[in-house]
């Protein structure tokens, strides 16, 4: 079973052996695009499995992951090991970014130790309270979903500051009487607060119609 590449599963009574069952992962029916769309985007691809090195290894031809990137018969803490392993190769300080996608209770250690764990919906409740990120949908294709709503609300955030900034830097002038010849009337004073927020909420609202 295991020249087969199946991860074989022993069934004992009292000690002694009963029954050996071949299993085979299925791939799911989003991950080879998943990991395709994630690959043009620049995103380095590895598979941390419990499972034997025969299924590990077929599983991970079918999408195209290089062999070095690929761990089999991987504990719990064999998984967060090779977490912290991948965090250490950044350079300049500076920590990569690594996602961490898992829905299983030996998940929950690698999770956690991810810059962002991400757990899929069907899964166990313990790899979902350590997650920072649930996936509604059990569906991979959520992982550049989460990646493109991150990056337009990050851009967002900046626009908020900016404005921010810039308005409160020009309403303190202006009270400050930096502009001789501008005045405001005081009755109309206020509306100036509608002018700072009105922007920031327009640019949060409008993110539930970007396509991402």
């Amino acid at each position: 079973m295991l020249a087969q590449g199946y991860t074989a599963f022993c069934f004992t009574i009292d000690n002694a052996l009963k029954a050996v069952y071949g299993l085979e992962d299925e791939l799911r029916p989003d991950a080879a695009g998943t990991v395709k769309t994630l690959q043009k985007r620049g995103v380095l691809i590895h598979v941390v499995s419990g499972d034997d090195d025969g299924a590990v290894q077929i599983l991970a031809s079918k999408l195209s992951i290089p062999g070095d990137n690929v761990r089999s018969r991987s504990s719990p803490t064999d998984k967060k090991d090779y977490i912290q392993k991948l965090l250490g190769t950044g350079t300049d300080c500076k920590e990569p970014v690594v996602v961490f996608c898992g829905d299983g209770t030996n998940d929950a250690i690698a999770l956690a130790r991810a810059t962002i764990g991400v757990h899929l919906n069907e899964g166990t409740d313990i790899a979902q309270s350590v997650a920072d990120v649930v996936l509604m949908r059990p569906s991979l294709a959520g992982i550049p979903t989460m990646m493109n709503a991150s990056r337009k609300a990050i851009y967002r955030i900046k626009f908020n500051f900016t404005w921010s900034f810039v308005y409160n830097s020009f309403a303190v002038l202006l009270a400050a009487g930096a502009f001789v010849s501008a005045r405001i009337p005081p009755e109309f004073a206020g509306l100036g607060e509608l002018v700072s927020v009105l922007p920031v909420i327009a640019a949060a609202v409008l993110l539930r119609w970007s396509k991402i």
